[in-house]
């Protein structure tokens, strides 16, 4: 996997930004008879998209650092039941996130199947914002190898316990009403994997030093809406 630095993850982190004020923006001139009042959210909403995973953390005590993964693949669904407002609603959500390339591989690699409330905001017609908590499980693999001290280690998959946090933003597709694009999705993952008792260092075969991970990861996804039902 190629090592991203936050450098890159803030440029990203700032263009959404910077996209999603200038929608709100330009939403907001929009005359009154354009806004919520006209509106019809979804009861359920199912997200399919790509995630770029940047991790932060080693494997202890031998102190091998994870790398970021580049591809990944992100698939959730949220149901809303409560209805605060015209434009604000409560729900649940179950997440799925797949940060394996090749899972056989001794390569880093994270899995999380997650759930929890999500709170949905929308202040235009065309625009919502969300925030969501979740907690469940994470699956990691590695860290990759080639890192020294150890020359030729990896670790196979186990499951730990997991907590997402985090939110992002919705567009509608003017086109059809039961699609939108979602601009982005910036989440924080924390992973705890317990991997078994310390072999220890240092090795010249591929094998498995066991240890613990505290992994700390900044996900960020971007995909496809599809709005079912009406609230």
């Amino acid at each position: 996997m190629v090592y991203h630095p936050f450098r890159s993850l803030g440029r990203y982190v700032m263009a959404a930004c910077a996209v999603s004020l200038v929608a709100v923006s330009l939403s907001a001139q929009k005359p009154a008879t354009a806004s919520v009042s006209g509106s019809n959210p979804s009861r359920a909403d199912i997200f399919l998209g790509s995630t770029y995973f940047s991790a932060h953390g080693t494997l202890q005590p031998a102190g091998i650092p994870y790398t970021s993964i580049s591809q990944g693949a992100i698939g959730s669904y949220a149901y809303y039941f409560n209805k605060h407002s015209l434009n604000q609603h409560l729900g649940f959500e179950g997440v799925y996130t797949n940060n394996v390339v090749n899972h056989a591989s001794p390569s880093d690699g994270a899995v999380g199947i997650s759930g929890g409330p999500i709170y949905r905001l929308s202040p235009v017609n065309n625009i919502t914002f969300f925030v969501h908590g979740l907690f469940g499980a994470e699956q990691l693999t590695g860290p990759n190898s080639k890192y020294p001290p150890a020359t030729a280690e990896y670790e196979p998959a186990k499951w730990g316990f997991g907590l997402t946090a985090g939110g992002g933003m919705d567009i509608a597709m003017p086109f059809c009403n039961h699609l939108s694009l979602r601009l982005f999705e910036v989440d924080y993952r924390y992973s705890h994997v317990n991997f078994g008792p310390y072999a220890g260092l240092p090795t010249s075969a591929p094998v498995a030093l066991g240890g613990t991970t505290d992994l700390n990861a900044i996900e960020l996804s971007t995909g496809i809406v599809v709005h079912f039902g009406h609230m």
